[in-house]
């Protein structure tokens, strides 16, 4: 998957603008894995550690991103949404932290994609963690739903 991390910031940061507030950036492509970043600052609660809700948004987003980029190479236009997840928060989050989406195996992304260019729609299931200095403070199962546009 090939993209520039400043282009697809912008493009989270105008097309869904709690990016923006949150301080969200893309992080240059890495082997097998899309990751984003946050900073505490914006996302505090008052505890003094990330908001359970931006925590769980950086994970979502995470997925959405991913599924974003693999798909934009088409040529299509889709809706993706997040249909479903579910969260585990293992650890407080008290500094900068990541949300990372872990590339499904091959199999199970041929078989979403194929099922999206056959009706139309698809769903996949994504897991993506969160974590502050390289360990897993939060788990996110997604269900994503994918959906084609028609051309204008």
């Amino acid at each position: 998957m090939d993209f520039d991390a400043e282009e697809v910031t912008a493009y989270l940061h105008q097309h869904i603008p709690v990016t923006r507030a949150m301080q969200i950036q893309v992080l240059p492509e890495a082997k097998d894995i899309l990751k984003l970043s946050a900073r505490l600052a914006p996302n505090l609660n008052h505890q003094e550690t990330a908001f359970g809700g931006s925590i769980a948004s950086l994970g979502i987003l995470a997925g959405w991103t991913f599924i974003h980029l693999r798909l934009r190479a088409d040529g299509h236009r889709y809706k993706i949404v997040i249909q479903k997840s579910e969260m585990e928060f293992l650890r407080p989050i008290e500094s900068d932290f990541l949300g990372e989406c872990p590339f499904p195996d091959d199999q199970l992304w041929e078989q979403f994609y194929s099922g999206l260019q056959r009706k139309g729609r698809a769903r996949i299931e994504l897991q993506s963690h969160v974590t502050l200095h390289g360990e897993v403070a939060a788990v996110i199962n997604g269900t994503f739903v994918a959906k084609r546009l028609e051309s204008s």
